[in-house]
């Protein structure tokens, strides 16, 4: 990552909560920073027209297969989160697809197969492990989580609060180094 990147994430996600009203411990409302982007935020089935069997392909047949996708048509950004996921990853997978916006990544390119089905260019690799890094600041910003795991350093717990899963509270654990840092501060105190 190109340096001072982190830190830029780290700033971006404290100006959105400002923006938002929410403080830098405060769980994020996605829906609120996606509305606050003008980005439309949809599942599955508010797709005008998506047939039964499609819905069913989508959410049941290859529900591991797709978490979320961002379309711009037209002056519209919608970004379709799949439904069959459980709430922290759809979070996450919301948080990924705003982050590419907040960037401004282009995806590679949409092709049709021959059989007529949709296929989505993915974004590359650099761009992607940016946008792991800036969702997980914008869900879990590091300041916030220091404040929050001082008064409370259980890993379920502060999963809970920020409305993420156990694995990218981790993540951001480790990343962050909050929690070594929690560590040595208190081994100095003793």
């Amino acid at each position: 990552m190109r340096r001072g990147f982190k830190a830029w994430c780290e700033n971006t996600s404290a100006e959105y909560r400002t923006a938002l009203g929410l403080r830098l411990e405060d769980a994020l409302d996605l829906e609120a920073l996606a509305a606050h982007l003008n980005v439309e935020v949809w599942r599955p089935e508010d797709v005008p027209e998506l047939s039964i069997s499609s819905l069913q392909q989508l959410t049941v047949h290859d529900r591991e297969g797709w978490s979320a996708v961002t379309l711009r048509i037209a002056e519209v950004t919608l970004t379709i989160v799949n439904s069959a996921h459980a709430a922290t990853r759809q979070r996450s997978s919301l948080s990924h697809e705003i982050a590419h916006l907040i960037l401004d990544h282009q995806p590679g390119r949409i092709d049709i197969s021959p059989a007529g089905h949709l296929l989505l260019s993915s974004f590359e690799k650099d761009q992607e492990e940016e946008a792991d890094w800036l969702s997980g600041a914008l869900l879990v910003p590091r300041i916030g989580l220091q404040t929050v795991y001082r008064a409370n350093n259980d890993p379920e717990s502060l999963a809970t609060h920020f409305g993420v899963s156990h694995d990218l509270l981790q993540w951001r654990l480790r990343m962050t180094g909050v929690a070594v840092q929690a560590r040595r501060a208190t081994r100095k105190r003793q």
